[in-house]
């Protein structure tokens, strides 16, 4: 139902993102611990939490695919950062725009639903800067990631895209997760930065965690 309705209203073209996805969010602000999406049925089990998508496609795929059966588990939780469908920059356009499509339209139902929701801020290279902020709200929260900065070229499309992006959408405060680069902070002192734990750091935290209940009690 979700998914009809959402192709129907958002008619996006394959040149252009349709700027009508511009609307206005509340300033939310995740709070730790925030778990991957891949966690929310079993976590939601144990209590209120928010939770990213930033992991692999094929965990999140079926967010997009079955929205209304997720919508009414998000329900329970406190919030959560939107779909990331990857926008790789070795990606061709159509795939990108797609890809980006689908995280406006996953954006649309949960806003709809009335589900706190901050969005993600996706982007590849210096092509896709000029569209894949469209729909995204001006003066308010975004999520960016940086679990894919790999080599320099990626390094420095990132600098690059971040600096794209706050300059068009003008965010009040962004969502880092993974390592947080601190020339962001000092860039642009005016924008709150919140770094909140990739995948991999929560496992290694909590492997340090067995380690030290182990070895406190082995002492006992």
């Amino acid at each position: 139902m979700y998914r009809q309705k959402f192709w129907k209203k958002i008619n996006l073209t394959a040149a252009k993102l349709n700027a009508a996805f511009l609307f206005a969010l509340k300033n939310y602000l995740p709070e730790e611990p925030v778990f991957t999406f891949n966690h929310l049925r079993s976590k939601s089990k144990k209590g209120s939490y928010w939770y990213h998508c930033f992991t692999n496609d094929e965990n999140f795929h079926r967010f997009y695919t079955r929205l209304q059966d997720y919508i009414e588990l998000l329900r329970a939780a406190k919030g959560i950062i939107s779909a990331d469908f990857s926008l790789y920059r070795d990606y061709p356009e159509y795939v990108l725009i797609d890809n980006c499509r689908h995280n406006r339209m996953v954006d649309y139902a949960l806003q709809q639903a009335g589900i706190p929701m901050i969005p993600t801020a996706g982007f590849a290279g210096e092509s896709s800067w000029e569209w894949c902020f469209d729909g995204l709200p001006k003066n308010s929260t975004v999520a960016i990631t940086t679990n894919t900065l790999n080599d320099k070229e990626a390094h420095r499309l990132f600098v690059g895209g971040v600096n794209a992006m706050v300059k068009k959408i003008q965010p009040t405060a962004i969502v880092v997760c993974g390592k947080c680069p601190e020339w962001i902070a000092k860039k642009f002192p005016d924008i709150q930065v919140v770094k909140i734990k990739n995948h991999s750091e929560m496992w290694h935290e909590r492997e340090k965690n067995k380690w030290v209940v182990t070895a406190d009690q082995a002492a006992e």
